[in-house]
């Protein structure tokens, strides 16, 4: 009987409540968000509190925080929304056969190759289907895909064994870019100790290749400081150009800037360079709709035919 009650008073409307608290930071903003009275929303937060008889917000100062109980309600709340849009999506696909939306996080140094290749034979396909493409670092990444945020994603680096479906393809080798006119530019391979004694360009942290790049270095005991340090490989592009460094960039990213003459890429001699591997990602046992099914095959022939096939 009490189980009955619980369900009863944990509605949709006080949940909503609850998580727009969380994210204002204070009710009286929560209420505003909404477009309510204050005390409605802390009379419906009071009646949660009261029948499952444990507090669901603590106050930090001038602002309140959602505690642990709260937190494990607001992540059920997140998951009827994700359930119910994708139900929606569904039906949609139903209805329009080739409509609705995807979404997918894709590694910078890849947006280009994305956008012209698979992203450009998917819309010719679906061209009713909104596509949500944005950025961002891998472990924030797995965890909206866990989180059923986003559908998929392509990576670039190291991935260690995240609980997702990963297919993973060869990239290498990852190169060292320079201006045509330097010094080093007819070489076939670099090695790292050559690297190491020029002005180098370095990603941040959490780019895929800065992974590598630090790994070897570390292997050949080196720990060479950069002159550069940037998050755009267009930065680090340019200031190659202009003379003022050395960058490392894979060969299908560098290759338009290649092509033009702009720079020279040449492989580093180390193991990892060539054995550098981009990666599918998606969640286990998540069921795509038709579109984002198509656009994760589309993506796997893509990197088929243009990389080592790797389980």
């Amino acid at each position: 009987m009490r189980e009955q009650q619980i369900g009863q008073e944990i509605t949709e409307n006080r949940l909503a409540y609850l998580y727009e608290v969380a994210m204002q930071g204070g009710i009286r903003a929560a209420a505003e968000a909404i477009g309510v009275n204050p005390s409605a929303v802390s009379r419906q937060v009071a009646i949660l509190e009261r029948y499952l008889q444990i507090p669901l917000l603590e106050k930090q100062g001038r602002n309140v925080v959602v505690t642990q109980a709260g937190k494990l309600l607001i992540e059920h709340h997140r998951e009827m929304l994700y359930r119910r849009r994708q139900l929606a999506e569904t039906l949609q696909d139903m209805r329009h056969l080739r409509r609705g939306s995807v979404s997918l996080r894709v590694g910078q140094g890849m947006i280009s190759e994305f956008v012209k290749g698979p992203l450009a034979q998917f819309s010719a396909d679906y061209p009713d289907v909104f596509v949500d493409i944005h950025s961002g670092n891998m472990s924030e990444t797995i965890n909206m895909i866990l989180r059923g945020k986003v559908d998929m994603a392509i990576s670039f680096g190291p991935l260690g064994d995240p609980p997702v479906m990963v297919r993973s393809f060869n990239r290498g080798p990852i190169c060292a870019i320079l201006p045509p006119d330097h010094a080093l530019a007819s070489l076939e391979t670099i090695t790292l100790e050559a690297l190491a004694a020029q002005r180098l360009v370095f990603m941040a942290e959490q780019f895929g290749i800065q992974l590598y790049i630090n790994e070897m270095f570390r292997e050949q005991q080196l720990a060479p400081l950069p002159a550069y340090q940037c998050n755009h490989f267009s930065t680090a592009a340019a200031l190659v150009m202009s003379g003022l460094g050395i960058a490392f960039m894979t060969r299908p990213l560098a290759r338009h800037l290649v092509e033009r003459g702009d720079i020279v890429a040449i492989p580093i001699d180390h193991p990892l360079s060539y054995t550098a591997t981009c990666h599918l990602v998606r969640s286990q046992g998540r069921r795509f709709t038709p579109a984002a099914e198509h656009l994760w095959k589309v993506l796997v022939n893509s990197m088929q035919s243009q990389s080592i096939w790797r389980e």
